[in-house]
């Protein structure tokens, strides 16, 4: 049962961290055992018992200050949030993306960048360490956000600075940062915290990624992991789209369809298979492919070719920067349906289905949704969203690399 596997390491290893949290506990639990195990030795029975009580009373009244605390604290998502003064920030080239319940932005000076040019990456010499603002509200956020989805505290890539506008800049930094980091800032940013005690929240979501202007903060400058979303719009030979409906345990997009393969970047994506400089691209389709094998049991040969298509920040997730690639698999819509899900994968994934797109000539990267059958809309992540954005903004560019192939599988000619 991977999925009860799973809830079971996630509860461990929340509960690892919060040990600091509960540090006087567990002192108290050594005195109480130095205590009952001392009381045959030539010790007075009054001191054994006296240490031992200290260590028991010492435990007690801290588990009760945490859980008072606990309960006099309260998270409040905010659902209707829609972030028009951003929005109203932006320049003018950038694109919105809207989902029912998400809103994000098209970078699209950075992509222009990130299509024509080689952005260089390099890794941050230190990994990510959370903030003591937020470390204060982590481990109650993390310990309610495992109750509603299987997740596990994985090594992810997180940005540390943006990626450029112009050929001359530095390169782009990576940093290495744990999952839960994730959980603990992006997403904790999507809400206020209240406490009883407080008229006003003791913590805005908002703040951590919008400064006073309505901007959003620079990677360089965020307190959060901003850890680095991929995702991949995968085509069958014969022309069909490949979705991944991912379950309600899923903490990315629960219940919703997401692209064919979609995740976070790892520190193994940062592998490269030559000597040449590490870059933003080869770095992002490392993961992107990675993802799409993984979720879709794809095996490395099937894959035709892949390529980044977008660059953005999903706002309504604490601007966390996402990419968008699109694939081209050597197999048939059919020959891929007959397999079933890897049972790593079951936890997140419910279904692996094709669909057939609308006409290219209809495509509008402004309604990205419309390229989808009308059942299929309502039930879209804010990933496939954007992903299907960019893909209909480059099919228009007839210097694509991969246009003339995309459209030939979308016309139902079988590539070789």
């Amino acid at each position: 049962m991977p999925g009860l596997s799973y809830k079971v390491r996630t509860t461990l290893t929340v509960w690892r961290q919060g040990l600091w949290r509960y540090r006087l506990t567990a002192a108290g639990g050594l005195l109480a055992v130095w205590g009952a195990a001392t009381s045959l030795s030539e010790l007075p029975t009054v001191v054994n018992a006296a240490v031992g009580a200290v260590g028991l009373v010492t435990a007690v009244l801290e588990i009760r200050s945490n859980r008072r605390s606990s309960a006099l604290l309260e998270f409040h998502p905010r659902k209707t949030d829609e972030y028009r003064d951003v929005v109203e920030q932006l320049s003018a080239p950038d694109r919105i993306v809207r989902t029912a319940t998400d809103v994000g932005a098209v970078l699209s000076r950075q992509t222009d960048q990130l299509l024509t040019g080689t952005v260089n990456a390099q890794i941050a010499s230190g990994d990510f360490d959370l903030h003591q603002e937020l470390r204060r509200y982590s481990f109650d956020f993390l310990a309610r956000r495992a109750r509603k989805g299987a997740m596990h505290n994985d090594p992810v890539l997180g940005l540390a600075s943006d990626l450029p506008v112009d050929p001359a800049s530095e390169p782009v930094t990576f940093r290495r940062a744990m999952y839960f980091d994730f959980v603990c800032s992006n997403l904790l940013a999507q809400n206020d915290a209240y406490s009883a005690t407080h008229q006003m929240p003791v913590l805005s979501g908002r703040r951590l990624f919008i400064d006073r202007q309505g901007k959003l903060r620079p990677f360089a400058h965020s307190r959060l992991a901003n850890t680095v979303g991929v995702s991949t719009l995968a085509f069958t030979s014969d022309g069909k789209l490949v979705l991944v409906k991912q379950t309600n345990d899923n903490v990315g997009s629960p219940g919703l369809f997401a692209p064919s393969g979609s995740g976070a970047l790892e520190p193994k994506d940062l592998n490269t298979n030559n000597n040449n400089p590490l870059t933003v691209r080869s770095v992002v389709l490392n993961g992107a492919e990675r993802e799409l094998q993984e979720e879709c049991n794809i095996k490395p040969e099937e894959i035709i070719s892949s390529c980044v298509v977008g660059h953005a920040r999903w706002i309504s997730r604490g601007a966390m920067p996402e990419f968008s690639a699109v694939t081209l698999l050597n197999l048939t819509s059919d020959e891929l349906m007959t397999r079933g899900i890897r049972r790593s994968e079951r936890t997140f994934v419910h279904r692996v289905q094709t669909v057939r797109l609308n006409d290219p000539k209809t495509w509008d990267a402004d309604r990205p949704l419309d390229m989808l059958s009308t059942d299929d809309r309502t039930q879209s992540s804010w990933p496939l969203a954007l992903a299907l954005s960019c893909l209909a903004e480059r099919i228009t560019d007839q210097h694509w690399p991969m246009r003339e192939g995309l459209l030939d599988a979308l016309n139902g000619q079988r590539r070789p």
